[in-house]
């Protein structure tokens, strides 16, 4: 067990985490399969995007399958972020929930159980107050959120920065989506005002809608993607209060590198503070 800075304990025994990290632009995914093995990964997660994009290797599921199973390494998928659900023109709006549902079979094909995507719009300001970027992402989530559970999928919604559903909504997002979970990522979290005890505070409130987490660090004002430990973040206190509620769930290393080395020792940071 071990105490954060505020004295609040983190114990491994109360927190079962499974680690996985994000494939990078520039790794083969055999290769990356392999290392997350060889390292005690217990997944990896998949962004639909870049060299991963969906239609780039709609063909060869199969194979990603089998070498995912092969090598005992599951899957976390996360939908593009670069288009949004809340577009507020319909026929494009139409066109992009339809590449999510697209992105969710792909997922089912690859045996994923959780699939991450953000409930966001990217709309002129002065064209759509809040309360219509809020209606225009409902439009999107209303078809989404039901096409996952369908597909026996977790829908993974992740708080986010620059639209409305930032880590401060999502009470009201679990209130009207009881059948979505969230991705809490800290790096969003505290680019949006939240600091690590109101983090813990968060999490442990809402533990029970928090099905996968993305463990990112950041020195302040942008979201850089390093791995824990090397930004601002006191992970210590974000665990305790997922400790405090014994949670369990999936957290990936959301680091933006291809570089292995930077990764595991993002991992090491996570790992040592569970096993003191």
């Amino acid at each position: 067990m071990t105490s954060n800075r505020q004295g609040s304990p983190v114990s491994s025994e109360t927190l079962d985490i499974d680690l996985g990290f994000t494939v990078g632009l520039d790794m083969r995914f055999d290769q990356a399969v392999e290392w997350a093995h060889g390292e005690g990964f217990e997944f990896i997660e998949l962004l639909l995007d870049g060299p991963y994009a969906r239609e780039r290797i709609a063909d060869e599921r199969e194979e990603m399958r089998e070498t995912l199973s092969e090598a005992g390494v599951g899957i976390v998928v996360h939908l593009p972020f670069a288009i949004h659900p809340g577009v507020p023109f319909t026929p494009v709006r139409e066109g992009v929930l339809r590449e999510f549902e697209r992105g969710m079979d792909l997922a089912v094909d690859l045996g994923a159980k959780r699939v991450v995507f953000h409930p966001s719009v990217d709309v002129w300001d002065l064209g759509y107050d809040a309360a219509e970027r809020r209606a225009l992402i409902h439009q999107g989530l209303d078809r989404l959120v039901p096409a996952c559970v369908e597909r026996g999928l977790v829908p993974c919604l992740e708080n986010v920065v620059s639209s409305y559903y930032d880590v401060y909504a999502f009470p009201e997002l679990f209130e009207r989506y009881p059948d979505a979970s969230m991705t809490f990522d800290t790096s969003h979290a505290l680019l949006s005002g939240m600091d690590e005890t109101a983090m813990a505070t968060f999490c442990e409130r809402y533990a029970e809608e928090i099905a996968h987490l993305h463990l990112v660090d950041t020195r302040g004002g942008t979201d850089e993607h390093l791995h824990p430990g090397m930004g601002r973040v006191s992970f210590e206190r974000v665990f305790a209060g997922l400790s405090k509620a014994d949670w369990s769930g999936t957290a990936t290393l959301e680091v933006g590198t291809s570089h292995y080395e930077t990764i595991a020792l993002g991992k090491q940071h996570v790992e040592s503070i569970l096993s003191r």
